[in-house]
């Protein structure tokens, strides 16, 4: 309803109005209170980030100012950004401020004639067209951009895709832009978005809403001035003076509601919501200094901006050529790494969720246990696996596609900061197999950086605190078993590994046993195994990884090479919370035969999971004959790596006792 004039409420004797005038040029006492709201609202929010344990134990992503969006690891409905509020409210606030903007214009009496309107439609275009060059648009990029670049931003492109020419990057100087490259927008001062419209939306309804419905309830008695054309300062107290000529008594009383009408309901709704998810992103979004637009400048900031080095990067659209500066995916200086103290509970939840929904795809199995020179050795057999869904051919003028390039939030456990991932495997063998992956694009086949490894002993520290220990494994060449060039380290909860097997097994991942001389003289292949410390950095744990990946390249007959780019030969690695294996690889795997005929069946392929004393196969054929005549996975084993001068058995010749009488499911 619209307000009447004329209240039905009985009249009431009213107290000589003393309204206080103010200066023209500065706020009302009022309008002070009210602006002081949004920095107070912002410092609460910020507060409670910080003392709420469900927030403060929530993993934190900030190249993307957000908590993790998996629906099992955010600390609340709000702090997803697939949330209603956020989608249907937040990212159309303008059209919802506007909505309410005009819905109160058309309707209440106080803007009843032409002139009125027409003055109230002039400012909400000129907060518009602020709002637009702020946001959207400033004669190219918006301000928003522009100062997230003069603030030392940049676009870490996934340079890859980008000179694969699968995005145009000729005008990559927006997050809009950069990120449709593949890119992340980083570094600099990135103004939030969300907060500068909910308190420019929500500041302009309060003053183009408020003063009228206050004015016209005589609710508040503050009076703005204003400079008449003739230099005249008067009272702007008009839209009262309003009401008292359409007929309404200065004693009838009016009550808020009513004063607001339909149009100012629905302002006041708009108004309440933004104050609300402004709340939700002080909570949950971006960082403090964003949040009220106060740019960092430090040296030691300036100096990080000036050692950026760029990369020439060209338009798939036009020949022009930008300039883009771009971070390091591995910075020297490596930032700690922090592992959710809970992470064989994130994993176990997250595993659950993905495997009711449909997400992963896991292939149960059948095991036996076999007798590898000794080793309990185990053999898996799974007949589903064979189905498994063959990916989709890529189009020639597109890169293959990255898994974990943007991950589904449906396999995201968590990011791993400052420059990784844990995904979960999408064709799990082991319940609750998942991965570490590099957050932007690294070369599997390139030597692993002291980050990568320090994450991986990080995760297995994480499951040693809640006595379940984690076996990790890297696979690198193309003998290796690899089969993503995205970098990716996989690991294996034992207590998973070891299901289906009889009690009193005996089996135990095999990595943990090499640093023993005996066990890896019982070997098939040669094995370069050393031991590892918990707490060792990702330095430490690096000098441990190139020695042995040198003594490695040194059995293949390899110059073992520098530091840093692509590797030298195949190989698997493989951590354990004591022990780093490498094993040098060069081949994929062996035929298998049936037993006594010799016919070719199918073929045993193995990658890092040997190193935990396991293989798998995918048919009846291979299955039944790898149990009956164990003997041919250690064939198999001496074919893909070098073989172990120290093991001088070889195969048995018929009449021999077989290596390798199984136990087990």
């Amino acid at each position: 309803m619209s307000p009447s004039p004329r209240s039905s409420q009985a009249p009431t004797a009213a107290a000589p109005r003393q309204q206080q005038r103010n200066t023209p040029y500065l706020p009302t006492p009022t309008e002070l209170a009210l602006l002081a709201g949004y920095p107070a609202l912002l410092l609460f929010g910020a507060l409670f980030s910080l003392i709420s344990p469900e927030t403060r134990a929530a993993p934190y992503d900030a190249l993307r100012h957000a908590h993790s969006q998996d629906p099992a690891l955010s600390p609340s409905y709000f702090a997803r950004k697939d949330n209603l509020f956020n989608v249907l409210f937040v990212k159309r606030g303008w059209a919802w401020i506007s909505l309410a903007f005009f819905a109160f214009m058309f309707t209440h009496p106080a803007l009843v004639d032409g002139v009125r309107r027409t003055r109230a439609g002039l400012r909400w275009v000129a907060v518009t067209v602020w709002w637009v060059f702020v946001t959207q648009w400033f004669f190219g990029p918006a301000i928003i951009d522009r100062g997230f670049r003069w603030t030392g931003g940049k676009c870490d492109v996934v340079v890859d895709k980008v000179y694969a020419g699968e995005a145009d990057v000729g005008e990559v100087f927006t997050a809009a832009a950069c990120k449709s490259t593949g890119g992340k927008w980083s570094g600099g001062h990135d103004i939030s978005g969300h907060v500068f419209l909910l308190v420019l939306g929500s500041f302009f309804l309060v003053q183009e809403v408020g003063w009228v419905a206050a004015r016209w309830a005589r609710v508040i008695q503050e009076e703005r001035s204003v400079v008449m054309y003739d230099g005249a300062v008067k009272g702007a107290g008009t839209e009262a003076e309003r009401r008292e000529h359409l007929g309404a008594r200065e004693e009838d009383a009016v009550s808020v509601v009513e004063a607001l009408g339909r149009g100012g309901g629905l302002a006041a709704g708009v108004i309440g919501l933004s104050g609300w998810m402004l709340l939700m992103t002080a909570i949950y979004f971006h960082t403090w200094f964003e949040k009220v637009s106060l740019p960092p400048r430090t040296s030691c900031l300036q100096q990080l901006l000036t050692s950026i080095p760029t990369r020439r990067v060209f338009s798939s659209r036009n020949s022009s050529r930008l300039y883009i500066p771009t971070m390091s995916s591995t910075p020297t200086d490596m930032a700690p790494i922090k592992v959710p103290s809970d992470l064989p509970g994130l994993v176990r939840t997250a595993f659950s969720k993905a495997r009711a929904s449909g997400d992963v795809n896991f292939y149960p199995t059948q095991v036996a246990l076999l007798d590898i020179n000794s080793i309990p050795f185990q053999l898996r057999f799974s007949p589903a696996l064979a189905n498994k869904p063959k990916p989709k051919p890529n189009p020639p003028d597109k890169p293959p596609f990255d898994p974990f390039d943007n991950p589904s939030p449906t396999l995201l456990i968590t990011p791993l900061l400052p420059a990784h991932l844990l995904v979960l495997n999408k064709f799990a063998i082991v319940p609750e197999h998942f991965i570490l992956a590099t957050r932007t694009f690294q070369p599997q086949t390139h030597l692993l950086a002291p980050a990568d490894l320090a994450a991986t002993h990080a995760c297995i520290a994480a499951y040693h605190s809640a006595a379940a220990p984690l076996f990790a494994f890297f696979n690198s060449g193309e003998h290796s078993g690899a089969s993503q060039p995205h970098r990716h380290i996989q690991l294996l909860p034992v207590a998973r590994m070891e299901e289906g097997l009889d009690a009193g097994h005996g089996w135990g991942v095999l990595a943990e046993r090499m640093v023993d001389p005996a066990v890896c003289g019982k070997l098939p292949f040669a094995a370069f195994a050393g031991e590892i410390a918990p707490g060792m950095d990702g330095d430490r744990l690096r000098g441990v990884y190139l020695d042995l990946y040198r003594q490695a390249c040194t059995a293949v007959g390899v110059e073992g090479g520098g530091e840093e780019g692509e590797g030298r030969i195949s190989y698997n690695m493989a951590m354990t919370r004591e022990v780093m294996v490498v094993v040098p690889r060069v081949a994929e795997g062996a035929m298998v035969t049936a037993l006594g005929r010799g016919d070719v069946i199918g073929k045993l392929a193995l990658n890092g999971t040997l190193l935990a004393g396991t293989a798998l196969v995918k048919s009846q054929a291979e299955w039944d004959a790898l149990r009956e005549d164990p003997g041919q996975v250690v064939e198999v084993l001496k074919r893909i790596g070098v073989p172990n001068q120290d093991d001088d058995r070889g195969p048995r010749s018929q009449g021999q006792e077989p290596p390798g009488k199984y136990r087990g499911a």
